[in-house]
């Protein structure tokens, strides 16, 4: 899986390779993985990057994943984007079990 150039959190997925592995990890642990009406967690596992929809995603979730966006804000940034669903919340929560307590704030090699 390469996410190379969408977002500027994962700009170079050998620097990302932390954040890439708890991406495929959401994808694969929280199935369905329903946002809003996307089934955010099939565009993971095409890595669907030519979606628009699912690059916010990812530029979202690289903010969430290397500290720069709390467990609120990125609740209010991808629900305002796609939209209130009946999956949120478990959606939500496991996304948020899955974080690494460890994690960076920031890829390998960036500032």
């Amino acid at each position: 899986m390469s996410l190379s150039g969408c977002a500027p959190d994962a700009v170079r997925s050998g620097q990302a390779a932390g954040f890439n592995a708890y991406l495929r990890e959401v994808g694969q642990a929280c199935r369905p993985l329903l946002i809003g009406s996307a089934d955010v967690g099939e565009w993971i596992r095409l890595n669907a990057m030519g979606n628009d929809d699912y690059t916010y995603f990812v530029d979202v979730t690289s903010k969430l994943y290397y500290n720069r966006l709390d467990a609120a804000g990125y609740r209010q940034a991808v629900v305002g984007f796609f939209g209130a669903g009946s999956s949120n919340e478990r959606s939500f929560d496991c996304i948020f079990r899955h974080l690494p307590p460890d994690r960076p704030s920031a890829p390998v090699g960036t500032y």
